[in-house]
């Protein structure tokens, strides 16, 4: 197979979350609809196609949202619902090719080199891969191919809303030309501006400056963002697995100042995210805790475990030790988080754990997963958790790749 065919396909989610709660409530079609919380600090978690025409997007704060549209209709998250659907897109995906790297809940990376044989070009797989999502979930979705991954990602971006564009090895450097350098991976706010003051705004004009020039603009960036501005870039697929991380946030309606209150709400976080990995079949071996004051003031702390865990208990012993040791320099809370991280599918129920201490909460945590999915999320919780969980407003986050959520806050402006 020759090595040069753009067998690598970018297979994105058209605004996920939306797009579901538009299937499954036809009444919206058509309107400014977004996923997220609905008060006051509520924050943007996916936006329908029309509420982004009116200059909504993911991670805005609601009351932005609102003021934009009038009329926006807000619907809370399911994230249960996403993440199911999110296993059923990936299973399709991997009916067509084994070579499948999800990178979040929305999105996932293929090698189709192997699946040509039996399902053609790589134009005729992303087009099988879109109808068969249509018809067998009924959501839209974009994919984009190249000979990189990079160039991949960059094409479905293009193909959206519910588009296909695969782009030819000889073509790539044309058609990377006359796009704004930010869409290259790695260039970031920082970056663009060091590049605009040596006038490159282009992908085209960065090719033309000198390789010492371009390194003191992008540090040790410069040589990957150079091989793929110039259409040399041929990285394919990375690690291939289900989940790099999987968490929690929550934006509250008050400042949490109560150490007590804020114990309850992260041992709350902590059970949720366990139980997650649970339902996935994954265990973590870090976990880590998101902390942002009211001024914006944003800090995180991470944990490494000497044993892969999905446990809530451990999860939840190192994510209060985290929060104790920053708790006197933010003394208010208006945002928390727990994330677990270097996931792995748990062997057995291998990890869960081999210190006798925690076996007994294994087994409890277990008994609650059985009782939680016969009568639901409000039949059973840790009686420690119970005061003051009302308030909480769920901002789903995405790196799965969160499951993969993806980055804290929602879903990609994808």
């Amino acid at each position: 197979m020759d090595v040069e065919d753009s067998t690598i396909l970018h297979l994105d989610m058209d605004a996920f979350f939306a797009s579901v709660e538009i299937r499954d409530d036809p009444g919206l079609r058509g309107r400014p609809v977004v996923v997220g919380g609905a008060g006051n600090r509520g924050v943007v978690a996916a936006a329908s196609y029309p509420a982004r025409s009116r200059g909504i997007r993911s991670a805005m704060p609601m009351v932005t949202a609102r003021r934009l549209a009038p009329d926006l209709v807000v619907v809370p998250p399911r994230i249960d619902l996403y993440r199911r659907i999110s296993r059923e897109v990936m299973a399709i995906l991997a009916s067509v090719t084994p070579q499948v790297e999800q990178i979040s809940v929305d999105e996932a990376f293929l090698d189709v080199r192997g699946a040509r044989r039996l399902f053609g070009t790589p134009a005729q797989i992303g087009a099988l891969l879109r109808e068969r999502i249509r018809a067998e979930l009924d959501l839209p979705s974009s994919v984009g191919g190249s000979v990189s991954r990079a160039v991949a990602k960059i094409a479905s971006a293009h193909a959206k809303p519910d588009g296909l564009l695969i782009v030819a090895p000889e073509e790539t450097a044309a058609f990377l030309a006359p796009l704004p350098v930010s869409v290259i991976s790695g260039v970031g706010p920082k970056a663009v501006r060091s590049l605009e003051q040596l006038g490159v705004r282009t992908v085209g004009e960065l090719r033309d400056i000198p390789a010492t020039t371009l390194r003191r603009a992008l540090g040790p960036q410069a040589p990957m963002v150079s091989r793929i501005a110039a259409g040399e870039d041929r990285t394919g697929l990375g690690r291939q697995v289900r989940d790099r991380s999987l968490g929690t946030e929550r934006t509250f309606e008050e400042d949490l100042t109560d150490p007590e209150d804020i114990r309850r709400r992260l041992t709350a976080m902590a059970d949720e995210v366990a139980r997650s990995l649970r339902r996935e079949g994954l265990v973590a071996r870090t976990v880590s805790v998101k902390l942002r004051s009211p001024d914006g003031t944003t800090i995180t702390r991470a944990a490494t475990m000497d044993q892969p865990t999905s446990v809530g208990e451990r999860l939840r012993e190192h994510v209060i030790a985290l929060w104790t040791r920053e708790a006197a320099s933010l003394p208010r809370l208006r945002l928390a988080g727990v994330r677990a991280e270097h996931l792995r599918p748990a062997e057995g129920g291998s990890s869960l754990e081999l210190a006798g201490r925690t076996t007994g909460w294994q087994d409890l945590e277990q008994a609650m997963d059985r009782a939680l999915d016969r009568f639901g999320g409000v039949s059973l919780t840790r009686g420690s958790a119970l005061k003051g969980t009302a308030a909480e407003e769920p901002a789903p986050s995405r790196s799965l790749p969160g499951l993969p959520l993806g980055r804290p806050g929602g879903e990609r402006p994808g």
